[in-house]
């Protein structure tokens, strides 16, 4: 994947005068996910501890073992600067294993959501 269009799928968006860190990992390959999360992790970890915002979309991802593995390391990485994160794209038994990294992970402030807007408001109300 090129450094463009990685950057294009790992950007700061703003809503109501709030900037959300979107990472969107909807319809790559592991390979390209792989590059996202290598390009998140530099971002994030530039930001204040407890400062970001995030709005993660895996819809169509392939969900294997592999993907699950790169989205724990994630998580656990971004930890320390996430004030909020939602995630969308996730279906069926999918939730039970977004269920069980967030458990695994200790991350209570991370939210499902079928929605995108929905999802962005909710980051922008939320209160520690």
């Amino acid at each position: 994947m090129k450094t463009s269009e990685v950057m294009t799928r790992a950007k700061f968006i703003k809503h109501q005068n709030k900037m959300i860190l979107t990472f969107d990992f909807s319809d790559l390959e592991i390979s390209d996910a792989r590059q996202v999360c290598d390009y998140v992790k530099g971002l994030i970890s530039r930001m204040p501890k407890e400062s970001v915002l995030t709005l993660t979309n895996v819809t169509n991802v392939k969900y294997d073992g592999e993907f699950k593995e790169l989205t724990k390391d994630l998580v656990e990485h971004n930890k320390p600067f996430v004030l909020a994160g939602a995630v969308v794209g996730v279906d069926g038994w999918r939730k039970l294993v977004f269920w069980a990294v967030t458990k695994l992970t200790g991350r209570s402030n991370l939210r499902l959501f079928d929605d995108i807007e929905y999802a962005k408001e909710w980051l922008v109300a939320y209160q520690k």
